[in-house]
């Protein structure tokens, strides 16, 4: 006999709990050319803002515009 689990209901804060990790930012590793990491390096100093804080925000803006 194979042997099951059992799973009690989850409760609705734990089902809130667990659509929020799943929806959680997810980091990538991505290869760009050094001009564009430069440009990007001169932007995020002029905003103010950290690098991976920018390169998420022009992401973001390119697939809003499609």
């Amino acid at each position: 006999m194979i042997a099951t689990r059992y799973r009690a209901k989850m409760t609705p804060y734990e089902v809130s709990k667990r659509n929020l990790l799943s929806r959680s930012p997810k980091r990538i590793t991505i290869t760009i050319p050094h001009s564009t990491f430069e440009a990007i390096v001169q932007r995020s100093n002029e905003e103010g803002r950290s690098l991976s804080n920018l390169a998420a925000f022009i992401l973001e803006q390119g697939i809003q515009k499609q």
